[in-house]
């Protein structure tokens, strides 16, 4: 499962998108050049105009010669001779002939590679629309009166919940956001009263309002991590770190940073091996000495699989009798199924007795075995 949590997208995605991007600019070039072009035809019929009308009037030849044909070009009103229409013809045909060498030159590559793709080169701009400006700064939120502020990063806090109180609870709980299916699932979770928890990335920076927007709705932030790259587990430095920056982010969203934290992978992940023998035991120790507390999962809907259904993700969240059940879904940017299957998953909890509730820090904390 740990590997199922990487990056959504494929190289080919990225290249395909960025042969779309080139495909554009290279239009909107020689957009451009025609327009220059056109607008060096008229300019050169202008001058030629002016300077036939300053021309001094000449003696008449010996012989007598054709009149001049005088044609009136629409874009001027004004007369010119079949000389002078001639050279503006000629300019034109010298401008024409820059944009075809600009055509051969620099869009063939990218027309042969769309060409095995015909569907996305036809709307090449329209393909996918442009992501969003990160989001300013936030003004601060007043938190005097809130008591999740306690949720803060707190070395002296140590009583926390191993055991349960019998009761039967879901604690929902969102990875990998924020992102676009963010604030659908906040309205889902508000027509049915229910509170989450939402462990939170900077990978979609300009989606980052969001993550005050769930906060302002009643809803609990934990930390997952910045960059969601399993080379935070290279050392505790880097690490921690990753901590650090997605801390930041937080606080600036809410006015603090809070103290629950997601492992990327969880703390059983056996892909910190790649990175660091033995790291997870060192940072399940360290980040609890700071003041923070991870939080694993006891049941998942397996969104993190790249092809999941709707009654796969249904079936696997219902899948226990515990008591406490933590549940680990996602609200990453490719997970619409998840956003689809939720109503269900909420409703067949509710049918069953269970009531839900967002982490705090008298929830029962449930960790996986360090593997590595």
């Amino acid at each position: 499962m740990a590997r199922q949590e990487k990056a959504v997208h494929s190289a080919e995605y990225w290249e395909k998108r960025a042969r779309r991007k080139k495909l554009a600019r290279q239009r909107q070039l020689r957009r451009r050049i025609a327009a220059a072009a056109v607008v060096f035809v008229v300019l050169a019929v202008i001058i030629g105009v002016a300077v036939r009308m300053r021309k001094p009037a000449e003696a008449p030849p010996a012989e007598p010669v054709r009149e001049p044909v005088v044609i009136t070009p629409e874009a001027t009103g004004s007369t010119v001779s079949v000389a002078e229409s001639d050279a503006a013809a000629e300019a034109a045909a010298a401008a024409a002939a820059a944009v075809e060498k600009n055509n051969t030159e620099n869009e063939m590559p990218a027309e042969a590679a769309e060409a095995a793709e015909p569907a996305e080169a036809a709307e090449p701009a329209e393909a996918e629309p442009a992501p969003a400006e990160p989001t300013p700064e936030p003004e601060p939120i007043d938190i005097s009166n809130d008591a999740r502020a306690s949720f803060a990063v707190d070395p002296s806090f140590t009583d926390w919940n191993y055991d349960g109180d019998g009761t039967k609870t879901v604690y929902l709980t969102f990875d990998d956001g924020p992102s676009p299916n963010t604030p659908e699932v906040l309205n889902i979770l508000d027509n049915y009263g229910i509170k989450a928890t939402f462990f939170v990335t900077a990978q979609l920076p300009q989606y980052a309002s969001y993550i005050r927007e769930a906060y302002l709705r009643g809803h609990t932030i934990g930390l997952h991590s910045f960059s969601h790259d399993y080379s935070v587990y290279s050392s505790e430095e880097v690490f921690l770190t990753d901590l650090a920056q997605i801390g930041d982010v937080v606080k600036t969203q809410i006015g603090y940073v809070p103290c629950f934290i997601r492992f990327p992978g969880g703390s059983s992940n056996e892909t910190s091996k790649e990175y660091s023998e033995g790291i997870m035991s060192i940072l399940t120790t360290r980040v609890q000495e700071l003041g923070y507390q991870y939080y694993d999962w006891n049941v998942a809907v397996g969104d993190g699989a790249e092809t999941v259904t709707v009654e796969e993700e249904l079936a696997r969240a219902m899948d226990t009798d515990a008591d406490t059940v933590l549940l680990l879904a996602h609200d990453g940017e490719s997970k619409h199924v998840t956003v689809e299957a939720l109503p269900q998953i909420i409703e067949g909890y509710i049918a069953r007795g269970y009531s839900f509730r967002a982490l705090d820090r008298t929830s029962k904390v449930i960790h996986h075995p360090v593997m590595n």
